[in-house]
């Protein structure tokens, strides 16, 4: 039998390739597929292949049943089926065949746009793990959306109406996972309707990892049409009044309601496969060691409604998996409780009492939009302490909020910050966290999860209290006194750390002007092998883009003085910890025992005078005056003290704290951490933020990297059709003597 449906299935696969369709087919697959993918991934300026995979269900839309539709339909039209089955050949292993070359074709397609991620890494580190997942799932989704196409080729002779076929149903495969079609849906169907959608499924495993789950799906997806599909060549053998008829209509009903609940109940299923680089969605050996350490049992409680809108539900699956992810690890150290309280006051007072929100949400029912409640939170319990995730509104953060508060309840005391105060014109926010651009009200917030932070003022006489871990120098812009000095000096000679955010120049963002800042903080820094030059820095290729033009008429321009700076080592501080934004950022120049942490791309420069910062659509710099930079720098001393050095101050204020996608307040936290000789949270903190930045060497590789993948490969594709055809054109023309 297998050996029958290799035969069969290599005859199909060889005769896609003597029609000149499939070289089309593949041409258009990817010109478009280029197309789309490059204007978006420039455009983002990340080294991902996310843009590709999430047109991926829309290509394969069309694509796939303009693939298929010939399966079936041309073999009834020519009469050729009826031959077919005269031989040693039943139905199974027919549409075994045509399944197998059909996705065979598709998968050669896919694999075409291979070229894609060889070209992006001329320009950034790819996830190669997340890639694998990514093209692994795609493989499912063909291998499901190929079995419908096949079925639809069943049901017509005509190819055209097998296209149609095959076209509706997979367009209510792909949609039903569309925020738009689940909320026309009445409410209690709506986790039907989303579980049954190809779109959601796929869109996990996009992630980099592959769920049982969802491997179940596709295989319940792809039963169910195949077996449809045997069905429809069946019936035409049968009479539809015979026993056997009958039993073939009762076992195809019973395989496709079998198919349909194993797909439903799979939604609860376990067991996943993390290929992601750093194990992005599975706990790391940060997490273990926090547990490890855990002196008594911590308890969490997760709260969910029994209904919840189809976007939280699907985030359920994945917290439960987190949560029981903590309970195996741990070996008795962590209980997992889930909780779904009925509706009513005892419910009410019991949600009250672990302090879970209640949110509201619409629905549709009855053609009308009403509006819910419901919950979705966790309480993380040790002795008689508590803490709460009042409600979960993504899962990215999950492992770090979690570990943080088990952390935070099971440790004794917490360590010490402090912001350096008398030297800075920045003044605290009126609120921990309140939102004012130009505070570091929300990089205090973020440090204040995990720390006592606290001002300081040095006084004449006084050291630095012993539980002090950390000393925060942020933009100073008046010079410390010399006692100040001397204290900071024994406090570093003690073992004490200090993080210092230092300008040597100061940019006004409303006149544009740049002046000097002299401070004696810069030679205090000096001292230790860490100097902040009166360079101001631009980066040529990775920048970030700003709003200019008149009120009327914005347009944004790629701005070279706000850097996109990268690590300059696998150090935990930076390791993985994606895009920093430094704005008006100067350059460092360290010893031999100070270690560079962020540096610019070799296309940066700096001006030392005449200084220009204007935006500049046609800034251009000769290539010989570029190179890389350092702006942040650390060093540990024999005596255990610490110190990093960063030169801009700018960075860590909210307005860039706050901006989307930005890694600065996850730098600032891990800088604190390390300084504090704590770093268990970095590695934890740096998953959840890891862009990886796209920067060709010049505009020659990155328009290479285009052009050859929109119209190198898919000539290289028609060359190989052409002589291919050719060839056996050539063949059939030959006379042979008899």
């Amino acid at each position: 039998m297998i050996r029958r449906i290799r035969i069969l299935a290599a005859k199909e696969l060889k005769s896609f390739f003597d029609s000149p369709f499939a070289y089309v087919l593949l041409i258009v697959w990817l010109v478009i597929s280029s197309y789309f993918f490059f204007r978006a991934a420039f455009l983002m300026g990340e080294a991902s292949l996310r843009p590709l995979f999430e047109l991926l269900p829309w290509l394969l839309l069309f694509f796939v049943p303009a693939v298929t539709m010939r399966s079936l339909s041309a073999e009834k039209q020519d009469g050729t089926l009826e031959v077919l089955l005269s031989h040693p050949i039943n139905e199974v292993e027919i549409i075994a065949a045509k399944l197998i070359a059909n996705v065979g074709f598709v998968v050669i397609a896919l694999l075409l746009t291979l070229p894609i991620p060889l070209g992006m890494s001329l320009g950034g580190r790819l996830d190669l793990g997340m890639m694998a997942g990514q093209y692994l799932g795609a493989v499912f989704l063909i291998i499901g959306l190929s079995s419908v196409g096949i079925f639809a080729s069943s049901l017509s002779k005509n190819q055209t109406v097998s296209f149609i076929i095959a076209l509706f149903f997979t367009f209510l495969l792909i949609s039903a996972g569309l925020q738009f079609v689940i909320m026309a849906v009445p409410f209690p169907l709506t986790n039907v309707v989303r579980q049954l959608s190809a779109l959601a499924h796929f869109d996990s495993m996009t992630r980099g990892v592959i769920g049982l789950a969802d491997i179940v799906y596709f295989a319940a997806l792809t039963m169910v049409f195949s077996t449809l599909s045997y069905f429809g060549l069946r019936r035409e053998r049968e009479s539809h009044q015979s026993a056997r008829y009958k039993m073939l209509r009762l076992g195809t009903a019973l395989i496709i309601i079998v198919s349909v609940l194993v797909s439903l109940i799979g939604s609860s299923i376990g067991g996943r496969v993390d290929l992601t680089a750093g194990r992005l969605y599975s706990l790391s050996g940060a997490t273990s060691k926090i547990l490890r350490e855990l002196p008594d049992v911590v308890t969490i409680k997760l709260y969910s409604s029994r209904q919840l809108p189809p976007e939280a539900e699907a985030a359920l699956r994945d917290i439960k998996d987190v949560v029981l992810d903590y309970q195996a690890i741990s070996k008795g150290r962590v209980k997992a409780l889930f909780l779904s309280p009925k509706n009513g006051a005892e419910a009410q007072a019991e949600l009250q009492e672990a302090g879970i929100e209640q949110v509201q949400f619409n629905v549709v029912r009855q053609d009308e939009y009403q509006v819910k409640k419901g919950f979705l939170g966790l309480t993380v319990e040790y002795g008689s302490q508590k803490e709460t995730i009042p409600f979960i509104n993504q899962t990215a953060d999950l492992e770090y909020q979690l570990s943080r508060l088990i952390r935070k309840i099971s440790s004794e005391k917490q360590k010490k910050v402090v912001f350096l105060e008398g030297h800075s014109p920045i003044k605290p926010p009126p609120g921990l966290g309140a939102e004012n651009p130009d505070t570091y009200g929300q990089w205090r917030a973020l440090l204040a999860e995990v720390y006592q932070v606290e001002d300081l003022a040095i006084k004449k006489g006084e050291s630095i209290p012993k539980d002090i871990g950390v000393v925060i120098i942020a933009g100073p812009t008046s010079s410390a006194a010399k006692h100040e000095l001397k204290t900071l000096t024994k406090f570093i000679e003690e073992g004490g750390s200090v993080l210092a955010l230092i300008d040597s120049l100061t940019i006004s963002d409303q006149t544009m002007g740049v002046v000097p800042n002299k401070t004696n903080f810069t030679n205090f820094l000096a001292g230790y092998g860490l100097t902040v030059q009166p360079r101001l820095l631009f980066d040529m290729q990775s920048n970030q883009m700003i709003s200019a033009g008149s009120q009327d008429n914005y347009f944004s321009i790629p701005y070279p003085f706000w850097m996109q700076v990268q690590p300059a080592s696998d150090d935990t501080i930076v390791r993985d910890i994606g895009v920093v934004t430094i704005p008006w950022g100067q350059s460092l120049k360290i010893g031999k025992k100070s270690k560079p942490l962020l540096v610019t791309t070799q296309f940066a420069g700096f001006q030392a005078k005449d200084f220009d910062v204007m935006p500049n659509p046609e800034m251009n710099i000769a290539k010989e005056k570029l190179s890389k930079q350092i702006v942040a720098a650390s060093r540990t001393l024999k005596s255990g003290g610490r110190l990093i050095v960063v030169g801009d101050s700018d960075f860590l204020k909210d307005k860039f704290v706050a901006a989307q996608g930005s890694a600065n307040g996850v730098f600032g936290q891990n800088a604190v951490d390390w300084l504090a000789q704590d770093a268990s949270l970095a590695g934890i903190r740096s998953k959840n933020t890891q862009g990886r930045m796209l920067v060709f060497q010049s505009e020659a590789v990155r328009d290479g990297v285009r052009y050859f993948n929109l119209g190198g490969v898919p000539l290289i594709v028609a060359l190989l059709g052409f002589a291919r055809l050719s060839r056996r054109r050539q063949r059939t023309r030959k006379v042979f003597a008899s």
